[in-house]
């Protein structure tokens, strides 16, 4: 099965000022994801069209290799050991550095375009670490005004949908 990404690439270059740019220098792409204990699925990714498949790619020009770790550190941390990545790990590390500066909220695109399970996955996974550190009340304020700002977005996204409608 293909899955089209376009739209969630098109939102996500709106999202982020020069990410097209970055990642268009690189295309194309075609990788393996190997989730520990799931199928291996594929990315392939040009100018043109991004595909999500949920086969393996034949000819992948790098596998990255994902375990529970390894996940909160690529959400975490925006890094990934080198012995799980096999192939043009060159090609992936520029790839995931490119994703890692790109200063998209991760959170808010799964949940726009994945729903809502997704989105609080994603939230777990990352830890939302504000809330957990010393400064809780220096953030609270910060965090207020994100929380606000996201569900406007969410309302502005609904209207949207209501009007095309």
């Amino acid at each position: 099965m293909n899955i089209s990404l376009n739209n969630i690439f098109k939102e996500a270059y709106g999202a982020s000022n020069g990410l097209q740019q970055r990642l268009e220098r690189l295309y194309p792409i075609n990788c393996n994801l190997n989730f520990s204990g799931i199928q291996t699925v594929s990315l392939n990714l040009n100018k043109e069209e991004k595909i999500f498949s949920s086969s393996a790619s034949e000819a992948p020009q790098f596998t990255l290799h994902i375990d529970s770790g390894t996940a909160s550190n690529i959400l975490k941390e925006k890094t990934i050991p080198s012995k799980k990545i096999d192939g043009d790990a060159e090609l992936a590390l520029i790839f995931l550095m490119v994703l890692a500066e790109s200063n998209i909220d991760l959170e808010v695109m799964v949940y726009r375009n994945f729903g809502t399970v997704p989105g609080l996955i994603i939230r777990t996974l990352i830890g939302w670490e504000p809330f957990n550190n010393q400064n809780k009340a220096n953030n609270s304020k910060l965090w207020s005004l994100q929380r606000d700002l996201r569900d406007i977005a969410i309302r502005i996204d609904r209207l949207e949908q209501t009007l095309t409608v």
